[in-house]
């Protein structure tokens, strides 16, 4: 007998056999974080290509994927690709085990929506900016409370504690990932010639994971000379936008970006 169980957008496969479990399946860690907004090719976007992507990946005993095969195209070619590109990159699980509780091979199934940015239209103005928020777990994993604030102009960054009516958008991201403590997230951005806000929150709180991003912003709003480093995975492609707001004073610019994420538990 063939089973599935659903956790948000992803399609996880149990298989039974002789009247007990044979196998758990692999369970992914962060899947939120693999595929975002700002991975949007360019070239789809001006195509104005979207659609849903599903895909299944192989994951080895130590919760590594090993192959992204497409089972159902988004119609296009190049999202299709990149959904896969960014999966085998960032891509980590915990592993899949048989009956005695050893890590075995398995596969992973998930659905991935692409949905063209409503300010594709308005490019992005680069300036220096700082953001802090925290988010407060229960014992039960739900998001008790989320506070924060942030100085100068946030551009196409989205606050984790924006909220939809009387719910919190990453709720649906964030829920069960953390129990009784706090995570904090802090997101910081330098773009040379641009001070940053004398007001500018930080954080001392000793990070888990940090993503760190240098790249020019060229007078005609491209981008060039981008590197990126991620925690626990060395340097990664760079996840920067195809382009911006050309400087005002047509020369190019130096910025830096990180962000930051910490979690501390109740004593």
């Amino acid at each position: 007998m063939r089973r599935f169980l659903r956790m948000g957008a992803a399609v996880a496969t149990l298989c039974c056999g002789g009247g007990a479990w044979a196998q758990t399946d692999p369970q992914a860690k962060d899947a939120h974080l693999w595929v975002t907004q700002d991975d949007y090719p360019a070239e789809a976007l001006q195509k104005g290509e979207a659609g849903i992507v599903a895909f299944e990946t192989q994951v080895d005993p130590a919760g590594k994927p090993t192959s992204c095969q497409t089972t159902q195209s988004s119609g296009s070619a190049i999202l299709d690709t990149t959904t896969c590109r960014l999966v085998m990159e960032r891509g980590s699980f915990k592993p899949a085990t048989d009956a005695k509780a050893r890590s075995v091979a398995g596969k992973w199934k998930m659905r991935v929506k692409w949905n063209r940015p409503s300010t594709v239209v308005a490019p992005t103005v680069v300036r220096s900016f700082a953001l802090i928020e925290q988010l407060t777990f229960d014992a039960q994993g739900n998001i008790a409370d989320c506070a924060g604030r942030a100085s100068g102009e946030l551009g196409s960054e989205m606050p984790v504690c924006l909220r939809v009516g009387d719910s919190l958008v990453v709720s649906q991201f964030m829920t069960g990932r953390h129990r009784n403590g706090v995570a904090t997230r802090t997101v910081r951005q330098l773009v040379e010639g641009d001070p940053m806000p004398a007001d500018a929150p930080s954080s001392d709180v000793p990070p888990n994971w940090i993503v760190e991003r240098n790249f020019t912003l060229q007078p005609d709003g491209t981008i060039a000379d981008c590197s990126q480093r991620e925690s626990g995975k060395g340097i990664v492609p760079c996840e920067t936008r195809g382009s911006y707001t050309p400087p005002s004073n047509g020369r190019p610019h130096r910025v830096t970006f990180e962000t930051r994420w910490a979690f501390q538990p109740n004593k």
